[in-house]
């Protein structure tokens, strides 16, 4: 509903109020000037148009400044007296008219789309927008928020997720409607055809909301990105169908991490680092290859026999469903029957906290140094999880954020990892090592664009120089100090991506750069990739005295 079609509603709620309220007014005016009175000389005389409406209008409100210019006569005060017992009933109706009308949900909500139309019309930059807030939706919106890239609008149907929302004081503010996301006029009034509008994200918990949502949010926009989150196969199939970029399926996210775990912990770790985690392999990112045991159903227990039927790794697969799951949580016997005591590893990957909470403590009873694997359904129970000594927590929410933060703000790192994966274990060791010798444990992960806008300078000279890696992160400045910076991937215009270049890689412009640093290292990059002279010196070892650069060459 637009702002002309929300001023019509009102005029359609208040038409009766309004043309009883106007005639109480009209009336009395009119025969104030019809009836004859005396002036102050005893002759007879008329009000005028003003005088009259003056005189209706502070008895219409009940302030009565009395007879003026002149004390009434007999006729007018009967006009007098009409006018108090028709326009004070008809202000009340029109008051009250108007209190139901603001009570109204429908007009309500066209006066709440209308302020969200233009919160929106106004961002003035590039912006997202999230349908759905929940916990993964808060932990992307903290992620993107601290990164200042793009503003994002929301779009919930639930009035107390807005309403919390609201309540995080994000700044900049984010715009927000209580609102259907998979009707067309809210996507529409949320900006989703504007050209600063870059990504759509629905993580919704309903698969069938994400699909409509990702369906109408692609036929409005074609060239607009789709990230939506999936938890059946089907449903990722049919997402990437209809045009959806990227598919969060989280359960297919904690298999691959599985299967990492299981053939590398060096590259389970540098996946780890990518989501958030530090790049230093603990005793919890080896997995045993022992006898595991399975606690779930549905989907994600399906994938867990793939991913260990892959590495060759001996399970038991206990479908645990409502009717057992009191008997799952307090008899030992079936945890004994299943072969616990021998086991090396237990997932409780059920969807509910509760049991997996009472399948840990159980099979840590019977078995104290087995390895503990959990699926964590609410953010909230994690330090439960913690208490119980758990070795993985697979936080659902968490996964899912990160998933979609790397796509939006850091894609290359979908690639990297894929090419990582096909590497020998020693070769991806050595690089998780290269990285922290040459940074530390927990380096920054930052994507650049070899562009005119973020690196004018380097993009310049890329023209008709070759500038090599080496040359900017070794020693650039003379002082005998590298650059805390490792090139984890280059992916240059046409597509192709080149895994951990080394240092004669020569810069391309248009690149796109894939890097480790630390936050000191990376402003002096960015310094010296955005000034001519600074970049000068890093290439020549001298001072420029006069740049003869061509300034701006034609694409």
């Amino acid at each position: 509903m637009n702002n002309e079609s929300s001023i019509w509603l009102f005029l359609r709620k208040m038409r009766a109020p309004l043309i009883v309220l106007n005639l109480a007014h009209a009336i009395p005016v009119l025969l104030l000037t019809l009836v004859p009175g005396i002036d102050a000389q005893g002759n007879p005389a008329h009000l005028t148009i003003f005088d009259a409406m003056y005189v209706v209008g502070y008895t219409a409100t009940t302030i009565g400044f009395g007879e003026i210019p002149y004390a009434f006569s007999y006729p007018q005060r009967i006009v007098v007296l009409i006018t108090i017992y028709t326009t004070v009933p008809a202000w009340f109706y029109a008051l009250g008219s108007l209190i139901a009308l603001f009570q109204d949900k429908t007009y309500v909500n066209a006066i709440k789309m209308n302020t969200f139309r233009r919160k929106v019309s106004r961002l003035g930059q590039d912006f997202i927008i999230i349908c759905g807030y929940n916990n993964a939706s808060k932990l992307l919106i903290d992620q993107l928020n601290r990164d200042n890239l793009y503003r994002i609008v929301v779009i919930d149907k639930s009035p107390e997720k807005i309403e919390q929302l609201d309540i995080e004081l994000y700044m900049p503010t984010i715009p927000s409607i209580t609102a259907d996301a998979s009707m067309t006029s809210v996507l529409r009034a949320s900006g989703i055809q504007s050209p600063n509008c870059k990504f759509i994200v629905t993580l919704f918990d309903d698969d069938q909301l994400n699909l409509k949502v990702a369906v109408r949010a692609h036929i409005l926009n074609g060239s607009l990105h789709i990230i939506s989150r999936s938890s059946v196969r089907h449903g990722s199939e049919n997402l990437l169908n209809i045009g959806v970029d990227h598919v969060i399926d989280i359960f297919d996210i904690i298999a691959k991490r599985i299967d990492f775990a299981l053939r590398s912990p060096y590259l389970f770790n540098i996946l780890h680092w990518i989501q958030g985690g530090n790049l230093h392999v603990s005793k919890s990112d080896i997995l045993p290859t022992g006898k595991y045991i399975v606690c779930s159903k549905g989907r994600f227990g399906k994938t867990l026999q793939r991913v260990l039927d892959k590495n060759n790794i001996e399970y038991t697969y206990l479908d645990i469903n409502r009717e057992i799951h009191e008997k799952v949580a307090s008899d030992k016997d079936f945890f004994v029957q299943a072969g616990i005591e021998n086991a090396s590893c237990i997932i409780a990957g059920t969807n509910d906290d509760a049991i997996n909470l009472s399948i840990i403590a159980t099979a840590r009873g019977i078995n104290p140094n087995i390895f503990a694997i959990v699926r964590e359904n609410e953010l909230e129970e994690k330090s439960l999880f913690s208490h119980l000594r758990v070795d993985k927590i697979f936080i659902l929410d968490q996964v899912a954020a990160i998933d979609g933060y790397n796509y939006i703000d850091r894609p290359l790192t979908i690639p990297f990892i894929k090419e990582l994966a096909n590497l020998s274990n020693d070769q991806v060791a050595s690089t998780l090592l290269s990285i922290t010798d040459r940074i530390n444990k927990r380096p920054a992960l930052i994507e650049i664009h070899l562009n005119h806008t973020h690196t004018h300078a380097l993009y310049e000279l890329c023209h008709d120089h070759q500038i090599t890696i080496g040359q900017l992160l070794n020693n650039p400045y003379k002082d005998g100090k590298d650059l805390e910076i490792v090139i984890l991937g280059i992916q240059r215009e046409n597509g192709q991506f080149i895994l951990l270049p080394n240092e004669d890689t020569v810069f391309q412009r248009h690149d796109h750069i894939l890097l480790a640093s630390t936050k000191t290292s990376l402003e002096r990059f960015t310094t010296m990739v955005n000034h001519y002279y600074e970049l000068y010196f890093v290439i020549h070892g001298v001072e420029a005295k006069r740049l003869r650069f061509p300034w701006l060459h034609k694409e």
